[in-house]
């Protein structure tokens, strides 16, 4: 049950009242990016000006481009600024996603969540985190900061896999209202809208997060066919990206006759060795793709070796959000993107 939506600059002449009839209850409103007052996002006063009008209930998230503890303080400042001490109803959530970032580490990227959030509470607001399963399996910190701050799980497939407030399950959502489309969320945990004004009458939606995520069946395949002797816990690190690697140089000297050493490490000559992989294709080279994509928290339709539109759609989706040029054609920046992030 689609309840929230997230919107920034991005999307322009809504129609709020019309999105409230589509029966959303909230919206997470980008409030801005970076350290400075002046990086406001350019919609950020209509949007809440037109929520609060349609009675929509509001959250906030701040894109952030810190790099270190001390700057995720100046964006969370900057962030109160914006504010303005104005009313909202949900946290305001730290936008952590900057591939860049996770070369400062797990402690780094999780203390400077804390920072951002602490700051943002001590400023009178509740605080949360925003970022995809990737980042929670991999950057941050997921037990710490879910024992203390509201959690944002991004991860567009038909399930969730970390327990979470609210699960954006969608960047392609269609909505009345709005223009084209936009990311779609549900609120799991209807504690996250605080108590304070009218009552917020939710559809109970009560699933459970997936027991057996997909990343764990891409390690058993991983397991089964490429002797890779991982742990199959649906944790997607570094033994599992390296035997993704190792599976996907065996296949290239296997159906392409690469002769690449089986390292585990994406270099030059494993992506000089790529071929493209697009729609209508079939095979273990595909169930690579597939397995990269869903262990970056993607919705390949299946682990089924089909290049199939569902698959197509994940790599223009990843393609889109690591900057890429979109074709839904995994080539050699595609699947290094994949390997190395």
């Amino acid at each position: 049950m689609i309840n929230c939506i997230d919107i920034s600059t991005w999307n322009t002449n809504v129609n709020y009242r019309a999105v409230k009839s589509d029966g959303v209850v909230a919206a997470i409103l980008r409030a801005g990016y970076g350290r400075e007052v002046s990086q406001i996002d350019s919609q950020f006063e209509t949007h809440y000006s037109g929520c609060r009008d349609a009675g929509l209930k509001i959250g906030i998230y701040w894109y952030s481009y810190a790099d270190s503890v001390a700057d995720a303080e100046q964006e969370a400042r900057a962030c109160l600024a914006i504010l303005n001490g104005r009313a909202i109803d949900m946290p305001v959530y730290f936008d952590m996603e900057e591939a860049w970032q996770t070369s400062l580490g797990m402690s780094t990227l999780t203390a400077m969540a804390e920072r951002f959030c602490e700051t943002i509470k001590a400023g009178g607001y509740r605080a949360g985190v925003y970022s995809n399963l990737n980042w929670f399996y991999n950057y941050l910190d997921y037990d710490y900061l879910k024992s203390r701050y509201s959690i944002w799980l991004a991860q567009w497939s038909g399930s969730y896999s970390l327990d979470c407030d609210i699960w954006q399950n969608s960047e392609t959502g269609d909505i009345d209202g709005i223009n084209g489309n936009c990311d779609t969320n549900v609120i799991i945990n209807r504690d996250v809208i605080s108590d304070g004004g009218a009552p917020v009458d939710l559809e109970p939606f009560n699933p459970k997060p997936t027991e057996e995520t997909n990343v764990q069946e891409v390690q058993s395949w991983l397991n089964e066919n490429f002797n890779a002797e991982l742990d199959v816990d649906g944790i997607y690190g570094r033994l599992t990206n390296a035997a993704l690697v190792r599976a996907l140089q065996t296949v290239l000297n296997r159906d392409f006759s690469a002769n690449l050493d089986v390292d585990g490490v994406f270099g030059k000559q494993t992506k000089k060795s790529i071929v493209n992989l697009e729609r209508g294709a079939y095979g273990d080279y595909v169930r690579v793709l597939q397995g990269f994509l869903i262990c970056h928290g993607y919705d390949t339709g299946g682990f089924d070796g089909d290049f199939g539109g569902r698959t197509e759609s994940a790599v223009k989706t990843f393609q889109s959000v690591r900057g890429l040029y979109v074709d839904g054609i995994a080539g050699r920046n595609t699947f290094e993107e994949l390997a190395n992030s």
